[in-house]
């Protein structure tokens, strides 16, 4: 049938149909969804399943065009002109039915009857049908609308449409019992806790304060402002199919749970999460704060937030659970062979027994950082500002580390030697640094980064620095770009021992400097000589400018009035 249940001429009631349903729905608790991963196999034809209860696997052929979806006991998908819906527990049919070429965008079960929302690619309208476990289509809605997910709750469908509307059903017959406008945008209806969700951008509660919704005094919970690369979404636009095979937005995204409390909603566990190919990360769901990071084996394809951890399922069909706290590994399993994409559900397992011994903020970060893999570049220089003003000396030798590797990616590299070169803290482990040259035959292969360290001692005003700062002052292996940054440090610190290399340094290139960081270290040398007080050093300054084979730049520089 055809209906006009999504008409947009419809008149705000301002709560009083909607409050009504949520009297008659008020002391229902929905039925829990079963704890599941699935997986599209590689092929593209195949669903392969792992219940995380009880750790049994299943697997079911069958063309798919759409992602497998997840409604309660059931795993629905269509494929091969029909929809289908396999018992989530072991994968047996439950109930099949034709729709040519129609695709799955979701679905929302009860345990007796299934509303399946389904769209023709490329296509704005929308079908909804209703499905008894017997098979019978009880109710097919067609209407030009882009419906949402919809959900079963109290024997009544919710219908997400045109990304504020909810619509509220008879399954059976299609006709409009109630309609609610929710200020969050949203594109989802589902069941979670027992209790009812709607959501796209956040969550909206079904509870008492439903009836005022459209005033915007609905009990929601929405996740505080961060700015992470890749712009990463809290779910998927809910009125579109998701494609079998997974792509940078299922890589690149946030998850949360959200739980009822006494005064609405809010977020369980204290926290939300986001995904980054190989990343995961927790953040304080008030404060937005990072609270762990954890690097994966593979790109993560999709996750599920359950009550104490965060289940993730990768590319190559591994499944884990970090803990919510820390993101320490509470469990693993496999489904044992590489997907196109994959489906997390978790409602009702919860977490616990995360391991005692777990390794500090600042040791993740490390961990993070100094992984090899060019698409993470941009989350670990977010990564990095989280490291940055970390006290810790595991900090200061992450960011050592980071700015004196080779391998670390240019961008990167960069970003470590700022917030070295702002270190208020760990001059020990910067001195200790210091103290290694680059030496191929002693097999000290990395010179450290002196210039930035060279800075953060400067600010440390730690005098102790200056005879190692000079050494590197001499040394032909001091990368030109570290030089300027070196001699200036050394007119803070410098005292009279240090005045040979500077001497040395001045003569060196007085005459000879060709690049403007080497022209910038000559300056400063000859200032600090002055400074000093050295007559030696002074006379040479003082001849330098005199002389037309000084470098005229650096001649200038000496000659202007002093500050």
């Amino acid at each position: 049938m055809r209906a006009n249940e999504f008409s947009v001429d419809w008149q705000d009631d301002h709560g009083l149909s909607i409050g009504r349903v949520w009297a008659q729905t008020s002391t229902v608790t929905a039925p829990a969804s079963t704890d599941i991963v699935v997986g599209v196999a590689e092929s593209g034809d195949r669903i392969i399943a792992l219940a995380l209860a009880k750790g049994s696997q299943w697997a079911f052929a069958h063309p798919l065009a759409a992602r497998p979806v997840v409604a309660g006991s059931l795993v629905v998908a269509s494929g091969g002109g029909e929809t289908f819906a396999l018992e989530a527990s072991d994968g047996h049919v439950v109930w099949k039915t034709p729709t040519g070429t129609l695709a799955v965008v979701g679905a929302g079960d009860d345990g007796a009857t299934t509303v399946v929302t389904l769209r023709q690619p490329g296509v704005n309208s929308s079908v909804l049908l209703t499905v008894t476990r017997s098979g019978e289509v009880a109710n097919r809605i067609e209407t030009d609308k882009g419906l949402g997910i919809p959900a079963i709750f109290g024997h009544k469908a919710f219908v997400p449409w045109a990304g504020e509307y909810v619509s509220v059903l008879d399954p059976r017959t299609g006709e409009e019992q109630a309609r609610v406008t929710l200020r969050l945008q949203t594109s989802r209806a589902w069941t979670e806790g027992g209790s009812l969700w709607f959501g796209e951008l956040g969550f909206t509660r079904f509870d008492e304060n439903i009836r005022e919704a459209s005033a915007g005094k609905a009990s929601t919970a929405e996740l505080p402002a961060k700015d992470l690369p890749g712009g990463p979404k809290l779910m998927p636009r809910g009125a579109v199919p998701l494609p079998t095979l997974a792509n940078a937005q299922d890589r690149v995204r946030l998850y949360a749970r959200p739980t009822a409390t006494v005064s609405g909603a809010a977020f369980a566990d204290g926290r939300w999460y986001a995904t980054y190919f190989r990343l995961a990360m927790g953040f304080d769901s008030a404060s937005a704060k990072l609270a762990w990071v954890h690097v994966h084996s593979a790109d993560v394809l999709g996750a599920s937030a359950g009550s104490g951890a965060i289940v993730l399922c990768d590319e190559r069909g591994n499944i884990a659970s970090l803990d919510a706290k820390t993101g320490s590994v509470v469990t693993q399993a496999s489904l044992g062979e590489g997907l196109r994409s994959c489906v997390v559900s978790v409602d009702e397992l919860h977490f616990e027994d995360a391991p005692a011994n777990v390794a500090p903020l600042a040791e993740q970060l490390e961990t993070a950082l100094s992984t090899d893999d060019a698409q993470l570049v941009a989350m670990q220089r977010v990564l990095l500002q989280e490291l940055a003003p970390m006290t810790e000396p595991s900090a200061t030798k992450a960011l050592l580390q980071l700015a004196a590797a080779p391998r670390t990616p240019p961008d990167l590299r960069k970003d470590a030697r700022a917030a070295l070169a702002n270190r208020t803290n760990g001059a020990s482990d910067l001195l200790a640094a210091l103290r290694q040259h680059y030496d191929y035959l002693g097999d000290v292969l990395l010179a450290p980064p002196v210039g930035p360290i060279a800075q953060a001692l400067a600010r440390m005003k730690d005098s102790t620095a200056s005879p190692l700062l000079a050494t590197h002052l001499l040394d032909p292996e001091t990368p030109l770009a570290d030089l300027a940054e070196l001699s200036n440090a050394l007119t803070t610190l410098a005292g009279p021992a240090e005045a040979p290399a500077l001497r040395q340094f001045f003569g060196m290139y007085r005459a000879n400097a060709e690049s403007a960081e080497l022209v910038a270290a000559v300056v400063s040398a000859g200032q600090t000589l002055r400074a000093l007080h050295d007559k030696q050093g002074a006379a040479e300054v003082s001849a330098a400018t005199n002389d037309p084979m000084t470098v005229p730049d650096i001649r200038e520089a000496l000659l202007a009035p002093g500050p």
